[in-house]
């Protein structure tokens, strides 16, 4: 009569155990380890997302108010009224487009003060 069943039941049983016992002693770590990371990774990129969400929002409003109160029209019209030669000399100079990055770059940075964490 064989009798090897009972040496494999007791062999696989002791490496049953011996698994167990490596995962309580160095898997739980790895596990918690990695869950971790994760999680911190998915709160990272919720972060960075709801920032950009928030600066578009924020700046779609400004714009709207800045266009509303017509501001940009007030500019144009006042800049009409200088005369020619000096518009030239201006524009030689890049002051139009100097004028339109001040003049967008205004209304982004009072957007950002109202954006959460990022305005301050």
């Amino acid at each position: 009569m064989d009798l090897s069943f009972i040496s494999d039941f007791f062999v696989n049983v002791s490496q049953f155990f011996q698994a167990a016992w490596d995962f309580i002693a160095s898997g739980i770590y790895d596990f918690v380890k990695e869950t971790m990371v994760f999680l911190t990774k998915v709160a990272i990129y919720s972060y960075i997302e709801t920032s950009i969400f928030l600066v578009d929002v924020a700046y779609e409003v400004v714009q709207d108010i800045f266009v509303d109160l017509g501001i940009a029209a007030q500019v144009q019209s006042a800049y009409g009224t200088i005369p020619g030669e000096i518009q030239n000399a201006l524009a030689f100079f890049g002051v139009p487009e100097a004028l339109t990055i001040i003049f967008s770059a205004v209304p982004t940075r009072w957007a950002m003060k109202f954006v959460p964490f990022i305005g301050r």
